[in-house]
């Protein structure tokens, strides 16, 4: 895992793909505690998976208390975005992206 972190912390954005092929994108997003999540709803479904740190996903209108070995599906098109971090937050992203 230290190899996908290390490939995060070269990139400027707070998230880093490692892959990207016809099928999925998958990544790290990583969020330093008071950094806001900017993300909009996505056109494909996702999964995300902590790997490190605790906080909050809001998805819609509600918030979800997530930590490290929390597993969350978002629905395509749905908003979200992190928050409440108090220290780094550390997670994998897999987008399904052949329904595109």
């Amino acid at each position: 895992m230290d190899v996908l972190l290390e490939l995060d912390k070269k990139d400027s954005n707070y998230f880093s793909d490692f892959l990207l092929n016809d099928s999925f994108e998958a990544g790290i997003l990583k969020l330093s505690p008071g950094q806001k999540d900017i993300q909009g709803p996505h056109s494909a479904d996702e999964i995300y998976f902590v790997i490190e740190g605790n906080g909050f996903i809001k998805i819609l209108q509600k918030d979800y208390k997530i930590k490290k070995g929390s597993c969350i599906f978002v629905p395509s098109n749905t908003k979200h975005h992190f928050h409440g971090n108090e220290c780094d937050l550390v997670v994998l992203y897999v987008f399904n992206v052949s329904g595109q």
